[in-house]
């Protein structure tokens, strides 16, 4: 497995564990289980110390590497301007055209739109190295 599976499955774990343990605290502590969204700084260690080359003789990333990184990314932001601009008809129809967002809402838009570009640039990099390559194909 190289250095980029392993990067994308600590990132998806690190969102499922900060999407579950907001789920877990809202019905004990209501909007304040946003608090939960604090375990998204484990992302603060999943890049060089973790999975990067340990031996400097290794090579990091190939041409390969970077396409499917490349790729990745415009999928993860694809997505989540689809999301984004749904999010905001929706909420129109919500709060009204003269409606007021409540600022918790916004809040939480700006966490789960940052757990959803990891998530799915996670996605798409698993399923780029098409996950039963045992050795990531490089």
């Amino acid at each position: 497995m190289c250095y980029a599976q392993k990067e994308a499955l600590f990132n998806l774990a690190v969102a499922a564990l900060t999407l579950g343990t907001v789920l877990a605290l809202y019905p004990f502590l209501g909007q304040a289980a946003l608090i939960g969204t604090g375990i998204m700084l484990l992302w603060v260690f999943g890049g060089d110390p973790l999975f990067y080359r340990k031996d400097r003789s290794q090579v990091v990333a190939d041409e390969r590497d970077q396409l499917i990184r490349g790729r990745s990314t415009k999928i993860a932001y694809g997505v989540f301007w689809v999301a984004f601009v749904l999010c905001a008809y929706l909420a129109r129809g919500f709060y009204g055209i003269d409606g007021a967002v409540p600022v918790i809402v916004v809040l939480d838009a700006v966490s789960l739109g940052w757990i959803l570009i990891v998530a799915v640039h996670a996605i798409a990099t698993l399923v780029q190295y098409s996950w039963g390559d045992s050795d990531g194909g490089g």
